[in-house]
């Protein structure tokens, strides 16, 4: 199964600055000789040893989005490249002036890649998340990034790799007014990542041309409403992912997860599509999206 699957979004951790005169690769390589644990070099060839054929390395702040960008140039063509801001850079953008001093880092970043060779293929992990903090201030600051985000993916014809927790209504109003009316209509505006919303915000998803992200929290114990929610979407408009290193799948709970886990999910999720091969189906979603 490994062969067909493609791990829609991971994280990878942030690489130890690079002693002066030395390559980032070696010095990758040097480390993970030495056995200090989960470098991008040993989560990567952990992926291709699982036959994994990709997967999107997605940033989300200034770390996330360099350890993305590290993993994207030890792997050209296996790792695809998301970057963005996530909720929680909100805090820090007080203004408008602020905000689009920020947004015009991040499209000078996607510009001096795109020159160095390494394509940015989605903007992300952007959004929303009420789940902790939630005052009027804080959901206006979020709102604003998430927007301003969405209209620099619609500039850049770009799909988006979206975060929501706790903030169902919002997130589809703020897609409503600001997803690209072109990627909707080809149903290539992105991924709702790491998907555990019920059907009613699946339903209000569908018509956006997004498609649903399914991590590790499929194969817990107690998901069975996210499976009977999952059961009813279009197979089509599915993707795996790991969102490691968190979620890992049953039965590597309490493990630190990885794309190389991802056949796990894909298990699971071939349980509840048995006439569709569903885990190439997801990889092809995944190619068209992010390719």
């Amino acid at each position: 199964m490994g062969e067909t699957l493609f791990d829609s979004h991971t994280h990878f951790p942030l690489p130890d600055r690079t002693p002066a005169g030395e390559s980032p690769e070696a010095a990758s390589s040097a480390r993970d000789a030495a056995g200090t644990g989960h470098t991008t070099d040993a989560i990567l060839r952990n992926a291709r040893e699982a036959g994994l054929c990709g997967l999107l390395a997605v940033g989300g702040d200034a770390d996330a989005n360099e350890a993305a960008i590290h993993a994207a140039r030890l792997a050209p063509g296996f790792a695809r490249l998301a970057i963005g801001l996530c909720p929680d850079e909100a805090d820090a953008i007080d203004s408008p002036t602020e905000l689009a001093r920020r947004i015009d880092v991040l499209r000078s970043t996607i510009d001096a890649l795109e020159n160095e060779g390494i394509r940015t293929a989605a903007i992300g992990e952007i959004g929303l998340d009420f789940y902790h903090r939630d005052t009027p201030e804080l959901r206006a600051r979020q709102i604003a990034l998430f927007a301003a985000q969405l209209d620099l993916a619609t500039e850049r014809n770009l799909p988006c790799s979206i975060h929501s927790r706790a903030a169902d209504a919002e997130t589809v109003q703020t897609l409503r007014r600001h997803l690209s009316r072109e990627l909707t209509r080809d149903n290539r505006a992105g991924s709702l990542h790491c998907f555990v919303g019920d059907a009613d915000f699946a339903q209000a998803l569908l018509p956006l041309g997004l498609c649903f992200g399914i991590s590790g929290i499929l194969t817990f114990r107690n998901a069975d409403p996210l499976r009977k929610t999952i059961a009813g979407l279009p197979p089509e408009r599915l993707l795996l992912e790991t969102d490691s290193p968190y979620l890992a799948p049953v039965p590597m709970r309490g493990k630190q997860n990885e794309p190389g886990f991802l056949p796990y999910t894909a298990k699971c999720l071939e349980s509840l599509f048995p006439a569709c091969k569903i885990a190439a189906r997801t990889t092809e979603t995944a190619l068209r999206l992010f390719s």
